[in-house]
């Protein structure tokens, strides 16, 4: 099997050869002139209404028409693993009025889904990369005490875990093949519909590790169900602050975790962009909607739409490695 060793090198030179996503704020106002939407704005979610990205918008949504002085509509349009409601955004006018919020699945889309019927790289501009929930390593109690020790049972000859994920090319089950491959273990993917199943056999001892989201597991592991080892994040977490990073023990390029940002169409104008883009960070530094995210397990980022462009470029590489290395399919 290849091995997947993307150096930060590497991943900055594919960074620079891959189609840039337009950033507004390289030329905002470049005549002077602040734009204003002149009808409501929609926010497309591309998945049913309930869902993780539902509280990032809705906590959101008061500000941002306040804002924008315009009201800011949530329409939810999901299927074909996100491409319906991406597809919405390119039939809209490309005036403003429509934006979509993204997660992980859009840079692993670009390697699992080639065919898609528009180039995410080239057709779409950043506006905002709002938050990420980080993935905590959790283990099955039997397994390990710690991550040494976790190492020490999945390397075993002879043996092999099970390790379990939300689905097929999900940002749990890349992380997971990604962490698998870098630290050598002997392991298999059990993929899931989703996380509550997951989470049930993994404390059942039906699985032996996972990668999930940090506010699933945070009782399981205070409870003793579930031991947590590791977290893919920049920083130690208040919810688990004995928990160390991946890149304390030594894996620093594992990426999982499970963002949420907001893109529009290429063509919109770069002012509209810029505009878009200042609402959404006024609207994410708001006490209200940050504190409220924060308390829930969010990690607030509201990067700019520049940042937020180079970070999709760098997941899109890593994905593709690694969806490559182990022949991930989709159907």
């Amino acid at each position: 099997m290849p091995s997947i060793r993307l150096t930060r090198r590497a991943a900055a030179a594919a960074m620079l050869a891959s189609p840039t996503l337009v950033s507004p704020a390289l030329a905002q106002g470049s005549n002077g002139s602040r734009w204003s939407p002149t009808q409501p704005v929609r926010v497309i979610i591309p998945f049913t209404p309930g869902g993780t990205m539902d509280p990032v918008v809705r906590l959101s949504q008061t500000f941002l028409q306040q804002e924008l002085g315009q009201p800011v509509v949530i329409d939810y349009k999901p299927g074909g693993a996100t491409v319906v409601g991406t597809q919405e955004v390119m039939r809209a006018a490309p005036d403003g009025h429509t934006m979509i919020m993204v997660a992980n699945s859009f840079a692993a889309n670009i390697t699992l889904r080639p065919s898609m019927p528009y180039n995410p790289l080239r057709d779409f501009a950043p506006i905002s990369m709002c938050t990420v929930v980080p993935h905590v390593l959790v283990v099955h109690p039997s397994v390990a005490r710690d991550f040494a020790g976790f190492l020490e049972a999945g390397r075993r000859p002879g043996g092999g875990l099970a390790f379990g994920s939300y689905g097929i090319g999900t940002s749990n089950h890349l992380g997971g093949e990604q962490f698998r491959e870098l630290a050598r273990l002997n392991a298999t993917h059990v993929p899931y519909s989703g996380a509550a199943q997951a989470n049930t056999d993994l404390m059942g001892g039906r699985l032996q590790f996972m990668f999930s989201n940090l506010p699933d597991v945070i009782q399981p592991v205070q409870g003793g169900r579930l031991r947590a080892v590791a977290i893919s994040a920049e920083a130690r977490t208040r919810e688990l602050p004995d928990v160390p990073t991946m890149a304390e023990l030594g894996f620093p390029l594992v990426l999982s975790d499970s963002w949420f940002g907001l893109l529009t169409r290429a063509e919109v104008p770069e002012a509209a962009r810029a505009r878009l883009e200042a609402a959404w960070t006024a609207a994410l530094a708001r006490p209200e909607v940050k504190g409220r995210l924060e308390e829930t397990g969010f990690t607030v980022l509201a990067r700019p739409a520049a940042q937020f462009g180079a970070e999709i470029r760098r997941y899109t590489e890593t994905y593709a490695q690694v969806i490559r290395a182990n022949d991930i399919r989709v159907e």
